[in-house]
């Protein structure tokens, strides 16, 4: 199984923030969703995504970085300097559907972003056709970014394919002084529920 997650300010398509390249909205509830959506599995992510987890990663998951800069463990342990860790799998864009098919046979995949990966596989029809769900978490708020990442893709979502609202909740947004925010957490996926 093939899932996507992130969340998203779905009234803007805003899923970060370019400067910084941290994410736009940490609320409780959302990271344990995330955690629970991908512990176990194989996480596929950018290489600034990569970079913006702890340091050592996420524990309990495989982490594979799609870069085209990095071919060797050399090249990672310069560019990822002390975010570099053990056991780390690289692929380029040209060798990841191949990834995937193979990979998925023996674990499941969570595709954890950036907004340049997630629009791959949403512009893509072959690496589309790979995804069993995506995992959204579609905020109200609105964030304050003077430069923000927007995933144009997902407002195409509904239209491509059936959705169904997995979770409907509110909580805290520790990047806007703890205020409630209300979200929604949306399950895309090709088919009939």
């Amino acid at each position: 199984m093939v899932n996507m997650i992130y969340s998203i300010s779905y009234r803007e398509n805003i899923v970060g923030n370019r400067d910084t390249n941290d994410l736009v909205f940490n609320i409780r509830e959302d990271l344990q969703f995330f955690k629970e959506m991908t512990i176990g599995t194989t996480m596929i992510m950018g290489r600034k995504t990569f970079e913006s987890l702890p340091t050592g990663g996420l524990p309990k998951r495989k982490h594979v970085i799609v870069s085209n800069k990095i071919k060797t463990i050399e090249d990672a342990k310069e560019i990822l300097g002390e975010k570099y860790i053990e056991n780390l799998t690289f692929i380029n864009l040209e060798n990841l559907e191949g990834y995937i098919k193979e990979e998925s046979k023996v674990n499941d995949i969570s595709v954890i972003g950036g907004a340049m990966l997630y629009s791959y596989f949403l512009e893509d029809k072959n690496l589309f056709d790979l995804v069993s769900n995506i995992y959204a978490t579609e905020v109200e708020r609105i964030p304050d970014i003077k430069n923000p990442v927007k995933l144009m893709g997902h407002g195409s979502l509904k239209e491509k394919c059936s959705f169904e609202v997995v979770k409907i909740g509110q909580g805290k947004d520790r990047l806007d002084n703890n205020n409630l925010v209300n979200y929604k957490v949306v399950r895309y996926f090709k088919g009939n529920i």
